[in-house]
Formats: structure tokens, sequence, C-alpha cells
């Protein structure tokens, strides 16, 4: 109907126009600018036509779903109505359960530092890391902050200035306020390493009058304060250390020294930081050297730390807390059980150290959220002392602590037996097997020494062998070297338990024995150097196990052999069993001794 009307009026229109034209005598006029006839006609067929909607041909487009802003009274993203205007006015804040825990701060270039956390809880507005230099707690937006909108993040990048302690906190952000802080973390990074220009001084010190030899390789970088009796320990190594490092101190020798004085031991030989501690207003002195094992190989010059002075402060929170047990509940797990009198809004830190006798947040921690408990486990190595304590947690920091108490992880209940021990077809190589009965979620550690008769975990060679169903390894050696070899179950950080020792010493380069193929429990062998005569003959000796025998004079199982001979059958043959023989070239001198070993060989007699 509205289109019939609307051309009606069109028509009318332009018949107006038309009859509205000024004639004006003796001029000549146009043609008139109405419709003509047909125009007309066309309109009015226009007219009588039926109105249909007409439909575009343009595709069903999606319409996107639109994320909802968190509705928290307060929070802000509420549109106010004329009737809610003094709950607007007077916001009530919502506080959201959960819990954020930094676990590890990175260097990810020169200059950029990675921080890792994990959170539990809604963090919808995603996260803060804010940081600061001053030895504080630091808070958003009053310090340096770096933003991460992410609400399922787990890690983030700030900037740092070398050579310089940070203290980090990451937060959840509610809106545009930090509504949850995490724990406090501390780092600080060393500038990058010059190239170093030769030099052709000696690396040596004077003190008191005597030179002191160092490694100039071996640098202490940074020692600066982090804490009432802490400090942050960092140095660079152009080499390496097989077994860690050990720092020395002392506060009376100028050059301190491992086996005489106090030390802290790294065990991590890849790690270039730690923290030490010190009693306030205190000159250290301070050296860190490269750990064989055994000794300290080499050291680094003395680098002297006075720290500042300190005074426990006392606080008015009367609240108590005391450890009133630890007990083992598995291996390298233990529960710790405490009373407490007071208030907990923000629960308890579990406080643990196997170094430090005073653990703080700096060191292993468990949190305990709930501020009813009066219970949480800690994880350790077995068999190993850890200094505990627990503290009552408020603002990001320890404001109560109990007393320290000394806790003994029980010994790993997991069993390796070494059975089989025989050369390996390279010469210098063994191949050893054991039995095991336990779990090893991180497989073992096959232990060996040329020196240490009780190899362990500090004072050996170590063989990762990650699998935990295996029972098989191949050390590789020298030869002609004794070895004495132990299995451990690896922890994560040191060995749960040992296995039994053996000793093994490698075969000599081409000293080779044989079964014979022909006759009877005879057995051939052949000498280096052109096939020379060793003057005191030979000893063809063997065990009725798996275990590999250890030649000695009173053995019961052997049977000499001459110079000029290179064969020899048993005077008895072997009964019924499993055997290892072997070959000595026997020295006279010295009390009697093998000067070399043959390979092993393996015999089963049905």
């Amino acid at each position: 109907m509205g289109k019939r009307i609307w051309l009606i009026f069109i028509v009318v229109v332009l018949t107006l126009s038309t009859g509205c034209d000024v004639i004006l005598a003796g001029i000549p006029q146009a043609t008139p600018a109405g419709p003509s006839l047909d125009e007309i006609s066309t309109l009015s067929a226009l007219t009588a036509q039926a109105y249909t909607t007409p439909t575009l041909g343009i595709p069903d487009i999606a319409i996107p779903t639109i994320t909802p802003i968190l509705d928290l009274s307060g929070q802000g993203g509420e549109v106010p109505s004329d009737n809610n205007i003094s709950e607007v006015n007077s916001p009530t804040k919502t506080t959201m359960p959960g819990e954020i825990k930094i676990t590890g701060i990175t260097q990810k270039s020169p200059g950029v530092a990675q921080v890792n956390w994990v959170a539990s809880g809604d963090s919808p507005y995603g996260y803060k890391i804010v940081y600061t230099d001053q030895q504080t707690y630091p808070t958003y937006p009053e310090n340096s902050y770096a933003s991460i909108y992410n609400s399922n993040a787990t890690a983030g990048v700030i900037s740092y200035a070398p050579d310089r302690i940070y203290y980090v906190r990451v937060c959840r952000m509610l809106v545009d306020s930090c509504e949850l802080y995490s724990d406090l973390g501390i780092f600080a990074f060393a500038p990058p390493t010059a190239t170093p220009k030769p030099t052709k001084t000696p690396s040596n010190v004077i003190v008191n009058g005597t030179t002191v030899p160092y490694d100039s390789t071996l640098v202490i970088n940074i020692i600066k304060s982090s804490g009432d009796g802490k400090a942050y320990f960092a140095w660079t190594d152009k080499s390496s250390s097989a077994k860690g490092y050990k720092i020395v101190y002392s506060t009376s020798s100028q050059v301190p020294a491992y086996g005489k004085d106090p030390y802290f031991h790294i065990a991590d030989s890849t790690v270039r930081s730690a923290y030490v501690d010190g009693n306030s207003n205190t000159k250290y002195y301070y050296r860190i050297c490269r750990f064989d094992g055994t000794t300290c190989t080499s050291y680094s010059a003395v680098y002297e730390f006075t720290y500042p002075k300190y005074t426990v402060a006392s606080t008015a929170d009367s609240s108590t807390i005391s450890i009133s047990s630890i007990t083992d509940t598995a291996t390298g797990v233990a529960q710790v059980n405490w009373t407490a009198s007071g208030t907990f809004p923000s629960g308890f830190k579990i406080l643990y150290s196997k170094t430090n006798s005073l653990p703080t947040l700096a060191d292993s921690v468990t949190v305990v959220s709930d501020g009813s408990l009066r219970l949480g486990n800690i994880n350790g190595d077995p068999s190993t002392l850890y200094f505990v304590r627990v503290c009552k947690y408020s603002g990001g920091e320890c404001i109560v602590y109990s007393p320290v108490v000394n806790f003994t992880f029980a010994a790993d209940p997991a069993t390796i037996t070494i059975t089989n021990l025989v050369d390996n077809t390279t010469v210098g190589s063994i191949d050893l097997d054991w039995t095991a009965s336990g779990t090893f979620t991180n497989g073992f550690k096959v232990l060996y020494s040329t020196s240490q008769s009780t190899p362990t975990y500090e004072n050996a060679s170590l063989l990762a062998v990650s699998d935990g169903s295996a029972r098989t390894a191949t050390v590789v050696g020298s030869s002609n070297t004794l070895y004495y070899l132990r299995v451990c179950k690896f922890t994560g950080s040191g060995c749960g338990s040992y296995s039994n020792t053996v000793q093994f010493t490698t075969q000599t380069t081409d000293v080779v024995l044989t079964k014979d193929g022909v006759t009877p429990d005879t057995y051939n062998w052949s000498l280096p150097g052109g096939d020379a005569d060793n003057t005191d003959g030979y000893k063809l000796f063997w065990a009725e196990d798996d275990i590999t025998p250890i030649w000695t004079s009173g053995l019961s199982t052997q049977q000499s052999a001459a110079a000029s001979l290179r064969t020899l059958t048993l005077a008895s043959p072997l009964t019924t069993g499993q055997y290892i023989l072997r070959l000595c070239v026997y020295n006279s001198a010295d009390a009697g001794s093998c000067s070399a070993y043959s390979n092993t060989i393996e015999v089963d007699v049905p």
C-alpha cells in the first residue's frame, strides 16, 4: 500500500510542475517538462503490482559470541541503574580463592629475566609481575611491573640491570588492582663475561707474606646482601667441575681451605650462584673451589665480604608455633606436625634445608594455606639430615617462627645387588648386571672409582641409567686399571640406597684368553709385544658364579703355567655349573701380583 501511495504522489507532483509553467507572449516556449503518456502509463502499472520484500543474495554471517565481563559487584564492569546508586557508590570487594607460587627465575637473554609460576584459582584479568631492586616486598603500582593479560599464563619476562639484586612477586589482577600476591622471589645475574686479555702474570696473590696461587678461570663475580644474615654469591667458571663446587669460608683465616674450614657444597656442576649465610656486622673470607669428589682441585682468588649490621626485630604478634613431630610417610617423604596458638589467616610455610641451619623462604618451602591445619609434608633425600621449621605467613613474609628441628629421612628400603661383572668386547670397558627390588622412578647411577674403595654419589664418577627397569650397563674405562664399582638408586638429587661394592681390573690390550674348541677343559692365550714369554709365568683362575674372581696367591681355584706355555688343560675338569675364567700375567715381585689380565670368558658346564 505504501508503494502505491508513493507512486501517486510522484504523478501529482510531475503534473502540477507542468501546469505551473509561465507562458510569455512572443517568446518561444520549451517542450513541457511533465511526464509523457507512456511514463504515466508505466507508473500506473507499477501501482497495480503487489508489494514483496526483496531478498538479498548475501550468505548468513556468524555472529560472534561476546565474552561476558565478570559481574562482581564493586569490581568494575557494572552499569549502574537508578535504583542501584547506593550499591555502586559503596562497593563490597569480593576476594577469589587461590594461591600463586614462583617456581623459577631464569636469564632468558642479557638484560631479560623470565619468571615462572604456578597458580590456583581463576584470574580473568591476568597477572602483574612486580619487581624492585630495593630490599622490600614489591607492590603494584608502586614498583616496576610487567602486565600479563593471559588468564592462563604461567610465565612472563621483565628487564633487569646486571650485577644487581632484584625482589619479585607475581600478583593476580582484579580489574585495576592486585588482589593476591605470590611468595617473594630473589635473583641477580652477573654481566656478560668479557673476552679475557692474555697475560703472562702468574695467578697468585701475596697474603701475609705468603704467595697463594689461584685459578684465574674460576672467579667469584659478586657477593651481595640479600637480607638479614644472607648473601647472594655468584661465580663464573671457564672450565668445568665433575663433582660440583665447595664454597669455603672463614672469619679468621684469610685463605680458607677445604678440609680445615667450613664450607657450602654445590652438587650441581652447572650452577653458578647460591645463597650463603653469615653473622651480623662480620667480615668473611670466601673462596670457591672445583671439587672432584675427594678434594678441591683448584681455587678462586679470595673474596672478602662483610655482612651488614642487623638485629632480629621483635614483633607484636603473640602467635606461637612449635613442631611436635616429624615422621617418615614414604621414601623421601615426611609429615611435619605442629601446635600453634593465635590466628593464621594466611596459613603457614614449612621451611627446610640441608645446608642452612635457619631455613628461610629462600630455601625449600611447603605451603600450608589453610590456617586451621597443623600438618604438612616435606620431601628430601633418604638418610640425609635436614633443618626444619614452620613459620606464620602474612603479607608475603614470615613473621613468627617455630624453633628449628633436625630431621634425618629414613633409609630407602630398595635393594640392589651387582650380580655379574665381565669385560666388554671393547678393551677397558666393563659390563655389569644387577638385580633390584623397589621403585626406581628416577633410575640408577653406576658409581665407579680408581681410588675410592667405597664409591659414593659425592666421591665417584657417575654413569646415569634413567630407565628404572634397566638392569645392565657398560662402564667405559681404561685398560689394565683397577675399578671399584657400585650401583645406587637415584632420587633426583642423590643416592637413596646402594648396592654391594665390587672391584674389577680391566683387560690389558692384546692379552687374549680363549677356550679350546677341541680339547675339553683346555684354554689358550696370546700376549702383546711379539708374544714374548713372561718370566714368572701365568695363573689361570676362575670362580663358580657370575662375578669375576679376584686373584690372590691363596686362591684355591687357580692353576699355574710356565713362561713358555700358551695353553693349559685343567688338572681337574670343571663340574656342572657356570664359571668365569681369567688369565693373570704373573709377577713374583711385590709379594706376588698380576701385572696384566686377560679378558674374561664365561663357561657353562652342563
